[in-house]
């Protein structure tokens, strides 16, 4: 039930970085250990084949569709995980550095969730946290890829966990029992390791979950009378809001915080028999700990008491759902980001998640969306208490709202697609909009540099003296300004830009003639809403054509300037349906 099992820093930056990040599952791999002779625990082969097999019998039909299942389970893990779990599942991914949690090492093999009294994972508990994903992490659900797709999937992550079992072990033979690399191809030492992998990573028997009783005022208060007998508030605090202790380490050394229970955010299931799992068995890999020493009735009533601290509403809402959004189609783009028009045009409520996990990240985003048949507006508020919209002090940080878009079948990675299936991003920050903040407004007493191609000789640099104030150079002295560079910002009525991004790090503006999209912003009571549109049909350069009738993925990022926000460090949406009425 904790809430974050690792940290990793933040780049700064524009806010214009990946929209991604996707965090899967661990196995578990209990006490490596192993002499130059078999394992007591494993049995002697009995005439059984190795790995390596003789002769040249041709392949089976059987093995045929095993082979082609493997492969399209290798290309779905490569699609959609190996950005952040690495293309060998050692969560080395080109994304994991823009995410807390880490992506999860397959190769060490330890998951969270789990099931069974040995503590591995079996088929089931794998395709549960790909339909559902983990809430509390960046890893999003996988519920619209189709049943099949998402067994394969379940598949690879087996393989990559079997593979690393098999590197611990030979590294063990290696290091601990000098074995050379003709000593362990051997045939006994081969099926001694393939006997060890087995044992490893096949699940064990179920573990006991009792029928679990009503929720009643009684049993939630003898719950809440466990909780403190049992010290929960050391860790999850006195009200379940996870502000005890704080200075906690999963196994792998990363940082992590106790669970705030009153937000509804659970990784696994929220309901009863998850729970219960949880909170009877730990969380392998965490400071979690069982609670065995409870008997079942002690262990259900203590459930009871922590879902009674959440709704479920609350607990609904953190889990990440694919929406429709729908453009009406209209007779004129509203004229203003406030008009009447946009009353009628419905609104989709995106759920959001950060990638560099804070509690206090449900923004409220709302999305419309309407077109004319020739251009297309979309209408995005969001909840912020603050406006930030300068960044000309070093530690200032700005507003932005990000959508990516893509047209096609096989979505590629949410984090800025792949060089195969690039994405279009439409962005807005706040200090790009209006006239900009001069940096005599923000420092009155700085020492400013002596322009030459605006000044003759001068006799002090202050910045008093007549000439010296930025708005009055000309475009010769800030160079940046003077070729257009899209990050400097410039007064004007848009705040927009357009990018492409073929992965994660490789955003790039479009050059000025491409840049179509406009977009402006308001905030208002602690609300932000931005207006971007853009021509429907466009030049390939110019990013994805959009039509009447037509579907197109989307998603959205914000960054919130009052939580340091930048880079990877965002909320995000997973990927969305926006469907152009005809």
């Amino acid at each position: 039930m904790n809430q974050t099992d690792a940290h990793d820093g933040g780049l700064r930056g524009s806010g214009a970085a990946a929209l991604g990040g996707l965090v899967l599952v661990g196995v578990l791999v209990m006490g490596l250990s192993c002499q130059r002779s078999r394992p007591p625990d494993v049995a002697k082969p009995n005439g059984s084949k190795t790995q390596k097999q003789t002769g040249d019998t041709a392949p089976s039909a059987a093995d045929t569709d095993k082979t082609a299942a493997a492969n399209k389970g290798r290309e779905l893990y490569l699609q959609h995980c190996a950005a952040c779990h690495g293309e060998q599942g050692d969560g080395k991914g080109i994304a994991a550095a823009y995410l807390f949690p880490k992506p999860r090492d397959f190769r060490l093999g330890k998951f969270r969730l789990v099931s069974t009294t040995n503590r591995v994972p079996t088929a089931d508990d794998l395709k549960a946290v790909l339909e559902r994903g983990m809430p509390g992490s960046a890893m999003p659900p996988w519920s619209h890829l189709s049943d099949g797709d998402r067994k394969l999937l379940v598949d690879e992550v087996v393989r990559l966990a079997r593979e690393g079992a098999r590197e611990q072990y030979v590294m063990i033979l290696k290091e601990e029992e000098g074995l050379t690399d003709d000593e362990i191809q051997e045939e006994e030492m081969q099926q001694q390791i393939a006997d060890f992998v087995e044992r490893r990573t096949t699940p064990g028997a179920a573990s006991e979950v009792p029928e679990v009783s009503p929720a009643t005022d009684e049993a939630i208060a003898r719950g809440k009378e466990i909780y403190v007998k049992q010290s929960c508030q050391s860790c999850h605090g006195n009200e379940g809001k996870g502000d005890g202790q704080q200075a906690m380490v999963d196994d792998e050394g990363y940082a992590t915080r106790p669970r705030d229970f009153t937000l509804g955010i659970f990784k696994g299931g929220h309901d009863p028999a998850s729970l219960y799992r949880r909170t009877a068995y730990g969380m392998p890999g965490t400071p979690m700990p069982s609670s065995q020493q409870l008997t079942p009735e002690e262990t259900v009533d203590l459930v009871h008491f922590v879902r009674s601290l959440s709704t479920e509403e609350a607990r609904q809402r953190a889990i990440l759902r694919r929406e429709q959004i729908v453009a009406t189609r209209v007779g004129a783009i509203p004229a203003a980001i406030g008009a009447s028009e946009w009353s009628d045009a419905d609104s989709v409520e995106l759920r959001m998640t950060p990638l560099w996990w804070r509690n206090d990240a449900d923004p409220n985003m709302q999305v419309q969306a309407v077109h004319d048949g020739t251009t297309l507006a979309l209408r995005l508020s969001w909840k912020d208490d603050t406006s930030d919209q300068n960044v000309a002090r070093s530690e200032s940080f700005k507003d932005a709202v990000a959508v990516e878009l893509f047209r096609g079948e096989a979505e590629p990675f949410l984090g800025m697609g792949d060089p195969k299936s690039p994405v279009d991003v439409w962005y807005w920050d706040a200090d790009r909009q209006g006239t900009p903040l001069a940096v005599e407004d923000v420092y009155p007493d700085a020492v400013v540099d002596i322009y030459p191609f605006s000044e003759d000789a001068v006799d002090t640099a202050e910045s008093d003296r007549p000439g010296a104030l930025t708005v009055e150079q000309p475009d010769i002295s800030l160079p940046a300004r003077a070729v257009g560079n899209p990050i400097v910002p410039t007064a004007g009525e848009s705040g927009g830009s357009t990018l492409t991004a073929g992965g994660p790090g490789s955003v790039t503006f479009r050059i000025p003639t491409n840049a179509l999209v406009e977009a402006r912003g308001q905030w208002i009571d602690g609300r932000w809403t931005v207006v971007m549109t853009r021509p429907l049909s466009v030049d390939p350069n110019g990013g994805v054509s959009l039509a009447p009738g037509c579907r197109a993925s989307v998603a959205v990022a914000v960054w919130d300037g009052s939580q340091r926000d930048r880079d990877g460090k965002k909320l995000v949406t997973i990927w969305q349906d926006l469907m152009l009425s005809e």
